[in-house]
């Protein structure tokens, strides 16, 4: 399942073009936070064309962690980089990646027209993608970044289903994490160190990593074991 999630449209036509890229390209739903325009508008519904529908159906949320919260994979969109905006791979290699969440539910996050995505909501997605373009105007329409990223998960569909190993649930990968985060906290990593910013590419390690339900259990009893003794050596000094 594909859900496009945009935060706060500013466009009525944006969001009407982006609800009628959805059904061009097979997605499922629409999700708007705050949006900044009337996503129900005449005008909405010209650009949304046959794709009525999906945007009667759309969900508003007033925060884009909720929207995103059932998703087992939350891909931003940025074409900004920096020193808490580390792109983790650019849109042609969007197949492959979701070639492995063909039966899991994916996000597809925009940001705002103007400004894109905030540092903090670059955060709450678990994967960056770039859409590569000119240098001399790199940035997209956001109606266009939709289509040409929709066009690419769609390619997805195309490939060979991965069969060779079941992706852990997210509740389960979510434990793991908190485990490992735990772990790290109870050595008093985070003394240094902004917890954030070890979860967030630790989650992008493991997120390469295709981990299976398995895997999780036996990483997340792993630093179960190491938090214990640490507690025990500190108990005992």
């Amino acid at each position: 399942m594909i859900v496009v999630v945009l935060v706060s449209p500013e466009g009525e036509e944006n969001v009407g073009a982006a609800t009628r890229a959805i059904m061009n390209m097979d997605a499922d739903e629409l999700r708007l936070v705050k949006p900044a325009c009337n996503y129900l508008s005449e005008k909405t519904f010209h650009y949304a064309v046959h794709a009525g529908e999906i945007l009667k159906k759309t969900i508003v949320f007033q925060g884009l962690k909720e929207a995103i919260k059932d998703a087992d994979l939350s891909i931003g969109l940025s074409r900004r980089i920096g020193q808490w905006r580390k792109q983790d791979f650019i849109l042609p290699e969007l197949p492959e990646l979701m070639n492995h969440y063909q039966d899991k539910k994916v996000a597809l996050v925009f940001g705002r027209e103007k400004s894109g995505l905030s540092n903090e909501e670059i955060r709450l997605c678990d994967v960056v993608c770039s859409i590569p373009s000119s240098k001399n105007f790199p940035s997209l329409n956001l109606a266009q970044a939709v289509m040409v990223t929709l066009y690419e998960a769609f390619k997805a569909r195309s490939l060979p289903v991965e069969k060779e190993k079941k992706l852990a649930e997210r509740k389960d990968f979510d434990t793991m994490l908190g485990q490992m985060l735990a772990s790290f906290d109870e050595m008093e990593f985070f003394k240094n160190v902004p917890s954030w910013r070890l979860e967030s590419y630790i989650r992008k390690i493991l997120i390469r990593a295709k981990l299976d339900r398995y895997d999780t259990i036996v990483i997340k009893n792993l630093f179960s074991r190491i938090k214990g003794i640490v507690q025990k050596l500190k108990n005992a000094s």
